[in-house]
């Protein structure tokens, strides 16, 4: 047995409640599980909601039409992979519970600056990273750093960890480029706003391809991401990327998706039922069903939620 669970469980007094509760998450980690492999095969297949073989505008408008009458507020990549993982911790980004500043966050912020310098103004000589990267903190991240409250060995570690992921960016072929750090935004119905930044956009002959960097290792939520980037750029735009990359730069791993009308379709649908579903909680002041797993760890409303803490417990 995991030493983990082993000291969990350990006790008569906390055997029984910490067992419920771990029946609980399982059951909790089993549903979101199933609702992601659902998700994945509907982006596949288009099956799924019963689509009608109309155009994607046409599914896309109606979709959005259908959504109920509530408070507006933007609706990001972000909060679309927030609410498939936790609909209760998505609810909570748009009550302005966001997750605290940390220096990943901040590495990862500064990363994508220099990348994005990087391919509108080309090579960044090594003896002036540092500099460029205090330019770009300045410029764009002065009031991350300063929640940090960071020491100058701290930045300078930062700076270094940035210089490497730098270092494999730069193998990258860049053919094709177009533009860094798109912002992508439509309104397919009143009320609703649709907000994107996609980091980098290239053009293969008359193809479209959007590419999302990132600086970790962890590209789980890249589909649902990069599904939801593809229905706000054909909203946008009015026609499909043909093809969407997410890279991780720390391991060079890659997801590719060639979205269809189908799969933005289905996106649609995800994102307006998520929308009619936040504004009837905003309305009635009612919480969301909450989703314990592994994205506990960086929840901001970790400090009031049991599952979550539970969670935590046993996957610690």
């Amino acid at each position: 047995m995991d030493k983990g669970i082993r000291r969990i469980i350990t006790g008569t007094a906390t055997k029984r409640r910490i067992l419920d509760l771990g029946a609980a998450i399982g059951s909790s980690l089993g549903i979101c599980l199933r609702l992601v492999r659902v998700y994945v095969r509907g982006l596949s297949s288009g099956l799924l909601f019963g689509l009608r073989r109309e155009s994607g505008y046409d599914r896309c408008v109606s979709s959005f039409r259908r959504v109920s009458p509530g408070e507006e507020f933007p609706v990001s990549a972000t909060l679309f992979v927030t609410y498939l993982k936790c609909p209760q911790q998505a609810l909570g980004r748009l009550q302005g519970v966001y997750p605290p500043p940390t220096v990943q966050m901040f590495r990862g912020s500064l990363a994508h600056r220099v990348f994005a310098r990087h391919l509108v103004d080309g090579l960044i000589d090594p003896e002036d990273f540092t500099d460029v990267c205090r330019q770009e903190v300045g410029a764009h991240l002065g009031g991350s750093m300063a929640s940090l409250s960071l020491k100058p060995s701290e930045f300078r570690a930062i700076t270094a960890e940035v210089e490497q992921l730098y270092e494999r960016f730069k193998a990258l072929p860049t053919d094709g480029f177009m533009d860094a750090e798109v912002d992508v935004q439509s309104e397919p119905a009143q009320g609703i706003s649709l907000r994107g930044r996609v980091d980098a956009v290239y053009l293969d002959g008359d193809d479209t391809r959007i590419v999302d960097w990132k600086t970790g290792s962890y590209l789980d939520d890249a589909e649902p991401q990069l599904a939801f980037y593809a229905m706000a750029w054909k909203l946008a735009k009015g026609s499909l990327p043909a093809t969407l990359e997410a890279v991780s730069l720390k391991t060079g791993e890659r997801r590719v998706t060639r979205p269809t009308d189908a799969d933005t379709a289905l996106t649609e649908t995800l994102v307006a039922d998520m929308i009619t579903a936040l504004r009837v909680a905003i309305a009635d002041r009612s919480d969301m069903p909450r989703t314990a797993g592994p994205h506990c760890r960086w929840c901001p409303l970790l400090g009031e939620c049991g599952e979550g803490t539970a969670a935590l417990e046993i996957l610690d």
